[in-house]
């Protein structure tokens, strides 16, 4: 006889916990009046859990003493001190942090509410935080609502009613009074509730809120005031013949003066960041020189000493350089070449450039950046073409007098049909100037300085998704500048186009922006 016992497998333990924990009861009830309890007991159907309760928990409006919160089981318990506000609306909101200990099945928003006076303010304002300059919605900011008026209070008094944005950049502050009210939106680096920090972000309305019923999709524009003071961040000479000079701020007319040593002829060749805050002094000689002790001056005035490090000349190894190009094989038919090197160029031999269109000499050059690290062949260049491109040995020279390896590269434009255009007829509700930028992949394409009604062509797109953007400059000064709280200077505003704009091959698009308020 055989026998079997029956197939053994294991436990599956039945389904899995997808549910939340469910509020039970509360004592007090949520939601009651009068309240005059020390301590608020919240029971769920379930053993729960907090998780990162100190950036969850928004209590609103502010305790004096904030309130102790523990986990005893299924039970929430909320013990308060300190004495409440009378006929004062409070919420105290745990936004993701309620969690079962099982399956960390989150109890979203749970929201406790209750009112010491003999009613529930009910008045809700809701919108969304966004970045000023680029309008990407931000995380992780209070919105903070003061029924105080002067200036001051958000530097140094607490809110009235405060909320934290989610990862969409969106808020709600609830259970708002009737009244009057400043609101500031306020990255809060140190978690004090107060913008005193100079690299917290600010947003704020200009005038003041009134509030007699909830107030919905509203729009808050985060930023970061331009700081007071200037000086110099970092100074180094990390590379031979490099010595690197970067600021807080950019500088406007910056001179630069040796302590330490005297040349008797220019010791550097200076070049500068599209946005001034770095210049680099690409020294001429180091002959005899350990280091360098420089005054820094902006427009007269002393902004910074530093006292540099030079290498010496024998860490220097190299005995001559190659040029990079931006060539490809499928070269664009509206661009230059460009050949650039790690150093200022000193000199060059033009005859010796050769730039052929089939078997046909073509070459007109020049320098196109200040530092002349940069050189261009400038040419109209035909479609799908054949090119080549033969600099010998020698032809240019650098600023530590070295000299170019063989150049050689071959390579053929694109088609006219390879490209696609845009027409743009613009017309803005505003008389100011302003920079209109199209970019691609976040990449600038192009940058127009305009006023008024305008058409715009836009030529020589490859294919893919395209934006547009526009600051209103409002200083006239071609760049977006930030605000200032204290000065009640918003910052430029931003506006971009509805949707992003599809170009494809040997296809035209014509756009009518109507920028209304």
């Amino acid at each position: 006889m055989l026998c079997s016992c029956a197939q053994i497998v294991p436990l599956s333990g039945g389904k899995k916990d997808v549910e939340p924990p469910k509020e039970v009861e509360s004592i007090p009830k949520n939601g009651s009046t009068y309240f005059a309890d020390n301590t608020i007991t919240i029971v769920f159907d379930e053993f729960i859990q907090l998780t990162n309760l100190s950036s969850q928990l928004i209590v609103s409006p502010l305790m004096e003493t904030p309130p102790e919160v523990l986990v005893k089981g299924k039970k929430l318990v909320i013990k308060l001190s300190g004495e409440l506000k009378e006929n004062t609306t409070y919420s105290l909101n745990f936004g993701n942090a309620i969690s079962d200990i099982t399956e960390n099945n989150t109890y979203p928003n749970y929201k406790y509410v209750f009112s010491t006076g003999s009613y529930i303010d009910s008045l809700s304002y809701s919108g969304t935080v966004v970045n000023a300059f680029d309008l990407t919605k931000k995380e992780k900011v209070y919105v903070l609502l003061y029924d105080q008026m002067e200036d001051s209070v958000p530097l140094k008094e607490l809110p009235r009613y405060i909320a934290i944005t989610d990862k969409d950049g969106h808020f709600p502050i609830t259970n708002i009074a009737h009244g009057e009210y400043k609101l500031f939106a306020i990255n809060d680096i140190n978690s004090n509730y107060l913008f005193d920090l100079p690299n917290e972000e600010i947003g704020f309305k200009n005038e003041s809120i009134k509030l007699d019923s909830s107030s919905n999709n509203n729009l808050i524009y985060l930023f970061e005031e331009e700081s007071g003071s200037q000086f110099l961040s970092k100074a180094e000479n990390k590379v031979y013949g490099k010595v690197e000079l970067t600021f807080n701020l950019p500088t406007k007319n910056l001179t630069v003066t040796p302590l330490n040593q005297f040349f008797k002829a220019p010791w550097y060749v200076e070049e500068r960041n599209e946005q001034g805050d770095s210049l680099t002094l690409w020294l001429t000689t180091t002959e005899g020189v350990e280091s360098l002790e420089l005054l820094l001056k902006d427009g007269g005035e002393i902004i910074d000493t530093a006292d540099i490090k030079i290498m010496d000349r024998k860490t220097f190894k190299d005995t001559s350089f190659r040029l990079k190009t931006n060539i490809t094989g499928n070269f664009d038919l509206n661009k230059n070449i460009i050949m650039d090197i790690d150093r200022p160029f000193k000199s060059y031999i033009d005859d010796s450039i050769k730039l052929y269109e089939d078997s046909t000499l073509v070459t007109t050059a020049y320098f196109s950046d200040i530092a002349m690290r940069k050189f261009e062949l400038a040419y109209d260049f035909k479609e799908n073409t054949n090119y080549r491109l033969f600099i010998p040995p020698g032809t240019f020279e650098d600023l530590l007098g070295l000299k170019n390896d063989t150049l050689k590269v071959s390579f053929k434009t694109k088609k006219l049909s390879d490209y696609g255009n845009i027409t743009l007829n613009i017309n803005p509700y505003f008389s100011d100037n302003y920079i209109l930028q199209l970019y691609k992949n976040k990449q600038l394409v192009r940058e127009d300085f305009l006023k008024g009604t305008n058409k715009i062509n836009y030529q020589y797109l490859l294919p893919g998704s395209y934006e547009l953007k526009l600051i209103i400059d409002s200083n006239g000064d071609k760049k977006w500048t930030t605000g200032n709280y204290l000065n009640h200077l918003q910052p430029e505003k931003v506006i971009y186009y509805e949707k992003d704009i599809t170009i494809r091959s040997n296809w035209d698009n014509e756009i009518n922006w109507v920028i209304r308020e």
